[in-house]
Formats: structure tokens, C-alpha cells, sequence
């Protein structure tokens, strides 16, 4: 198999710790991915995001495809030499970027039609075409094109997305089966907000030779219950030797509350997205670096994070970065939160690996949820997460 998940052990919550078996290396799950939306940080270095503890890293199909291009990939033999990085690399499909575009595009069974928003020129996005791409790519993990729609969408159109999901599943499997490149090929559950819909899916694809499942369709307009509940819903539908995905989420504690849900692996624009907008996660809560109370504050980030920045910046140096809207202080912001998420991971598995994740769950929960930081301003919630990266 191109990847073999091995489970080590469940907690009493629900709460799985295993490995995931790549070509490129082993990981430790629960795991977290960070995103290189275009095989690339805003303002990080692969040595950067190496250094943070990161081992495997989400690129988007749909905006490499449109650039640089497919022709581009082959000549440099996939994207690891491309961006010099030794990890592995999971590719999404480009379903929700084909959600997000503006009106300029129709879905048929064929696949998603568009224009590109660099040349104007048509272009066709289809399960074929999708896996096509993943395989220049050569990530270790493709996902299948798959209809994303607002999880607030009726039961009747969330059903026609979901048989069309179902439809470019198999045609994305037959795809990959054609060609033998040892990469492995994630199924995606979907069917919105509605608990019937989410079996059907669940049992529809869990009998197909897919490498491991995600859960798609959410972050995408439901309230946090309906996203737990549905998470819960599909964990214990799907098979407990495959790795779980849980696409596009999500803040610190939506990773707690899924990871309780049986989830393996997540990927999330938000540690980049909330530091270039001055937000830094740490283990008391979430910092809005900009604000006047940090202006003479010679302490670290945070005191249980070993990050580069953590070691030598203070807090008053990270504020007066970001108030002068400095790239540094992005960078290292960047930097920080990722390298959090990673800690947040690590201090999750090893929870799970002793029996205690109930305990340390309501640890975290008490110490970073609600975020203290914020006092009512805008939240985390209202950011637009899933934007380019």
C-alpha cells in the first residue's frame, strides 16, 4: 500500500494515537499539516517550517495547476525538489477552491468549468484531470475531486452533491489505478449537516480500496455542534485501520475537540492566516500581539514554547513589528504558531498514549478556550480561514 496507517492505541474519550506509514518517512498522529497553498508560505522558508517540527505539508491542486502548471512539475520531478522539501506532501483536489470561485463556473458530471483568474483562459477541472495533476504533483497523498457546497444546504441538494461526490470518487480511483506511481488516494465523506446523509456516504465509499478517508463539507457554514457532531458521526462509520481526515480545520481547540472525535490528521490555513493578522496561539490563550498592553512586555510569546522566536523575541519586540506592519514580524508570528500547533500534537498523542486525554482535554479547554485574549473582539471564527495562504 502507499501508506499504511498503524493504529498504537484508542483512548477511553475516543482519542487515537498511531503512525502513518509514507514513502517519505513515518508521522506520529494525531497530526497537523501546515498549508502551502501554491508550494509555499506567505513569509516561511521550507527550513523554517522544517524547523517547527512539520513533516508533512498540504499544496492545492487547483491553484499549482493554473500555476505553474502540470509541465513544470514533471520537468523537476514533483514538488519535493521543486521547493526542496524532504517531507511528505498531501495534495487536495481543488473541490473548495471550485466552491469558492465567483459565478463564473458550472458544474457537470463531466467536472467543474471555469476560467482562470490569471489568463482568463477555460479550463476544466474533472476527477481525471484532478488526478492527472496530483500525479505530476507526485504528493504522497491525492485526494478525489469532490463536490463542495454549503453545509447549509437543504437535504435534497446536499444528497445530489453527495451521489456526484461519489460518482468522481470512483472515476478518481480508476484514474490513480491506471498508472501505478505509489501514491496513495484519500475518499471524502460528505453530505453536509445531515446525519442520514453522512452513513450513506460513509458506507458507500468505506468498501472501496481507498488508502484512508476524509471528512469533508464542513467549516463551511455550520455552527461548531454541527461540525462535533457530524466529526463523531463519520469517525465511527469509517474503518478503525485507516487513517481519518478532517480537511480545513481548524483553531487549537477544533483540533482537541475532533482529535476526541477519532480524528487522525488536520490542515489549516489559520497559524499563517491569524499571524499576518497579529494573533499568536499559545498555551494561556490567544495573543493579539498588536494591542498597547504588550508595548513594554519583555516576556516571550509564550513560556512553554521552544520556537526560534520564543528563545530570543519578546513581546514587545513582536508588538512593535506588527504595529509597523513590519514582514518580520509575520515571519515570525508565522513561525510561532505553527510550531504551536505542533506542540499541540505532540501534547495530545502523548495524552492519548497515557490513558489521559479526558484530563488534559479539560486542561486545555479551561486554558485557551474561550480565546482571553480577544474581549470581544472579532473572533478567529469570523476569519476567512480558507483563503489563499
Amino acid at each position: 500500500m502507499a501508506v499504511r496507517f498503524e493504529l498504537l492505541t484508542t483512548d477511553p474519550t475516543g482519542a487515537r494515537a498511531g503512525v502513518l506509514h509514507t514513502r517519505r518517512g513515518s508521522f506520529p498522529t494525531p497530526i497537523f499539516m501546515p498549508v502551502a497553498t501554491h508550494a509555499a508560505f506567505r513569509h516561511l522558508g521550507m527550513e523554517e517550517v522544517r524547523e517547527t517540527g512539520a513533516r508533512i505539508l498540504l499544496a492545492n491542486t487547483y491553484h499549482l495547476m493554473l500555476r505553474p502548471g502540470a509541465e513544470v512539475f514533471r520537468k523537476f520531478g514533483g514538488i519535493h525538489p521543486f521547493m526542496q522539501w524532504d517531507g511528505a506532501v498531501l495534495t487536495d483536489s481543488g473541490g473548495f477552491q471550485i466552491f469558492s470561485l465567483p459565478e463564473d463556473r458550472l458544474i457537470t458530471e463531466k467536472g467543474a468549468h471555469f476560467r482562470s483568474f490569471y489568463d482568463n483562459s477555460r479550463q476544466l477541472l474533472s476527477p481525471e484531470s484532478s488526478i492527472a495533476m496530483q500525479q505530476a504533483i507526485n504528493a504522497e497523498i491525492m485526494m478525489v475531486l469532490d463536490v463542495c457546497i454549503d453545509s447549509r444546504t437543504d437535504e435534497a441538494g446536499t444528497r445530489e452533491a453527495m451521489e456526484r461526490t461519489h460518482r468522481w470518487a470512483l472515476r478518481s480511483l480508476k484514474a490513480k489505478e491506471k498508472v501505478d506511481t505509489g501514491q496513495a488516494l484519500f475518499a471524502i465523506v460528505q453530505g453536509g449537516v445531515h446525519p442520514k446523509l453522512r452513513d450513506e456516504s460513509a458506507a458507500f465509499l468505506t468498501p472501496h480500496p481507498f488508502d484512508g478517508f476524509a471528512i469533508g463539507g464542513l467549516a463551511v457554514g455550520e455552527t461548531k455542534e454541527e461540525r462535533e457532531t457530524m466529526t463523531a458521526r463519520v469517525t465511527a462509520s469509517l474503518p478503525t485501520d485507516k487513517p481519518r481526515y478532517l480537511m480545513g480545520v481548524g483553531t487549537p481547540m477544533d483540533l482537541v475537540e475532533a482529535v476526541m472525535r477519532g480524528v487522525d490528521m488536520f490542515d489549516c490555513i489559520i497559524p499563517t492566516k491569524m499571524a499576518q493578522q497579529g494573533y499568536a496561539y499559545t498555551f494561556q490563550g490567544l495573543v493579539r500581539i498588536t494591542r498597547m498592553i504588550y508595548r513594554l512586555d519583555d516576556s516571550p510569546l509564550d513560556s512553554a514554547c521552544d520556537c526560534y522566536v520564543c528563545k530570543r523575541y519578546t513581546r514587545g519586540y513582536l508588538q512593535h513589528l506588527m504595529r509597523g506592519k513590519h514582514h518580520l514580524g509575520s515571519r515570525m508570528l508565522s513561525i510561532h504558531n505553527v510550531r504551536h500547533f505542533q506542540l499541540l500534537m505532540g501534547r495530545l498523542r502523548e495524552a492519548i498514549l497515557q490513558g489521559r486525554y479526558a484530563q488534559v482535554y479539560q486542561e486545555l479547554k479551561a486554558a485557551i478556550a474561550p480565546p482571553k485574549d480577544l474581549r470581544g473582539e472579532v473572533s478567529p471564527d469570523a476569519v476567512t480561514l480558507k483563503d489563499v495562504g
